[in-house]
């Protein structure tokens, strides 16, 4: 048997101590904030999460029932003793539903589990307990450092066993009842004096009326540095690497995408990336400093590879906004970083969604919700402005009856009520990146090729247009309404509340980019049309005749292709301006051609 008591210092409070090459145990565990609140992590284990409150308790069957990838230890659970290997839920416990005395502790649960090749690399996993406990706290350590169980020349392997069998004795039967282990009296006498050096400030707050005030993960950090300096062999971490992981993202086929911080390199990092996540690493982003990372594509494999990533950073990065001529994110297909010089303003957690994003976005069935709930949005606006033209009075509004024949039409009150709409919700939902929506200043050139489209469509005759009416009136007036009003008020709503809404989950153009129809663009266009062909038929004088002879058929196709074209100005131009140019050009030619109305 292994000398247990070979330092005696270990256990003590203080600094780390090193061994006869200079090797210290390293600090490995930490406690930070998640989903959960404050959780207890290990650097070696990073997807383990313990979490530990006083009192905690869930009822037999939400513990049957909790999520995949759950571990209750110790009585949080009030359910009989559990492995579900299919839903991933285990509950290591000898209170309820067992008879105590013939069940093994928690601690020599976790062990068994551990020694029987437990591998907790696949998925994010919660542990919850209620109390830090010796038996709780060893079955902590047990399944953080799970790996290293099972490698007699990383661990104090037979010091363990003997200690999680007298603790578990001593846990389930009472202390008098230790001699139950087997243990050789010199061997038990040492484990007593390391049980006690465990236990000794948890002893001392119990005294003092202290216990139940404790902040319980910092307690348990500190007894599993000492488990550390007692059970792992010395010099067995000096190859230890502090890496610690800022943010995860699941992606598909049990592949994953991580952020994480070292003081190494990506190709130095890479075998301990291998060792802490398995095979089960698509992407991960090294943090090299606080705006500057470097992206590394791990499987080779992958459904896409680096370069869309980083055009969905490109789009997301508040320092790059989608411009050119600047440094943006890129480098190769498989390994790469954030904008030169000026880094990134991307937290780890955004940048982990840039990455299942580019993965999402083949999802067909996402894309078709996307175009629905943009869609929704657009009706409810477009309902909402009819209904403003309908009830269009703004002489009574504003008591003023000197009011002009263009003010008091219902064309200018559904426009006026689709711009303000439309601007209340990009206030809403573009507020943080504006450039997502077209709100900024054109970049590029090429999208000038497209202009000539909106002359043509301008001489087909069938662009909505104010009517000769307005124009009899005032026709500085209409002009306005003609060339800003009206674009302006579609260009917002179309090209960019709803491109931007559809451009979440899609690939996009910019002005660097290939030709193509992207999907917020033909969705855009298609609404666009719809929505004309809806306003055409309720403004004709007769809407059945305007359904039958085929005229309605002409606005929607002209709309459709006009659509097309400013979407395709839209995102090579990256603003909503140039959209707006167009439209007014289509209009403008569309009067000057054939006259108003």
């Amino acid at each position: 048997m292994e000398d247990t008591d070979q330092l005696p210092f270990v256990l003590e409070n203080g600094p780390l101590k090193q061994d006869g090459t200079g090797h210290v145990f390293p600090d490995r565990y930490a406690i930070k904030k998640a989903e959960a609140g404050l959780v207890l992590t290990c650097l070696e284990a990073p997807n383990l999460q313990v979490i530990i409150k006083a009192g905690l308790t869930v009822t037999a069957s939400a513990a049957r029932k909790a999520p995949p990838g759950t571990i209750y230890l110790d009585g949080v659970a009030l359910a009989e003793p559990f492995l579900d290997h299919e839903k991933k839920v285990y509950n290591l416990d000898h209170h309820e539903g067992c008879v105590r005395t013939f069940t093994l502790a928690t601690c020599e649960q976790a062990l068994i589990m551990c020694v029987k090749g437990l591998d907790l690399r696949d998925r994010e996993w919660k542990i919850f307990a209620n109390e830090p406990d010796l038996d709780t706290i060893l079955s902590i350590w047990i399944i953080l450092n799970h790996q290293r169980i099972n490698n007699q020349e990383a661990i104090h392997r037979r010091s363990l066993f003997a200690l999680v069998r007298l603790e578990g004795i001593i846990d389930a039967l009472g202390l008098e009842m230790r001699e139950l282990s087997g243990l050789p009296t010199d061997l038990l006498q040492k484990l007593m004096r390391v049980i006690d050096r465990l236990r000794v400030d948890e002893l001392e707050l119990k005294k003092a009326g202290e216990w139940t005030k404790t902040d319980f993960l910092e307690y348990t950090v500190g007894v599993l540095r000492k488990l550390d300096q007692f059970l792992i062999k010395l010099g067995e971490l000096a190859d230890f690497k502090g890496i610690e992981e800022l943010a995860r993202i699941e992606l598909t086929n049990n592949r994953i995408a991580v952020v994480v911080a070292s003081d190494l390199g990506i190709y130095e990092l890479e075998p301990h990336l291998t060792k802490l996540y398995g095979n089960r690493l698509g992407w991960v982003a090294l943090r090299r400093n606080e705006n500057d990372y470097t992206l590394r594509q791990m499987d080779l494999f992958m459904p896409a590879n680096l370069e869309e990533v980083y055009q969905r950073l490109n789009f997301m990065d508040p320092v790059v906004k989608g411009r050119i001529n600047i440094s943006r994110w890129g480098g190769s297909g498989d390994i790469g970083g954030s904008p030169r010089g000026r880094g990134t303003r991307l937290s780890p957690t955004e940048i982990v969604s840039a990455c299942r994003d580019v993965i999402e976005k083949r999802s067909d069935i996402r894309h078709v919700k996307r175009f629905f709930s943009s869609a929704a949005f657009s009706i409810i606006i477009v309902i909402a402005a009819i209904a403003t033209g309908q009830n269009w009075e703004p002489a009574l509004w504003l008591n003023r009856e000197t009011l002009g024949e263009v003010a008091r039409s219902p064309v200018v009150g559904f426009h006026v009520a689709l711009l303000f709409f439309s601007l209340v919700m990009l206030g809403i939902v573009a507020l943080r990146r504006p450039w997502q929506f077209g709100i900024m200043l054109p970049a590029g050139k090429d999208w000038w090729l497209i202009l000539p489209m909106a002359i043509i469509c301008g001489f087909t005759g069938d662009i909505l247009v104010p009517d000769r009416l307005m124009f009899a009136a005032d026709p500085v007036a209409a002009w306005t309404v003609a060339l800003v009003l009206i674009p302006l008020s579609l260009e917002l709503l179309f090209r960019s509340l709803v491109h931007g809404m559809m451009a979440q989950l899609a690939t996009i153009q910019d002005c660097e980019s290939r030709w193509f129809f992207s999907g917020p663009t033909i969705g855009s266009a298609l609404l666009y049309a719809a929505t004309t062909g809806f306003q055409m038929a309720m403004m004709a004088e007769n809407p059945m005749a305007f359904l039958i002879n085929g005229i309605l058929v002409k606005y929607v196709t002209v709309a459709a292709i006009l659509g097309l074209a400013a979407g395709m100005i839209r995102e090579r131009s990256h603003s909503i301006l140039p959209a707006w140019l167009f439209h007014a050009v289509a209009v403008a030619t569309s009067i000057l051609a054939f006259g108003p109305g």
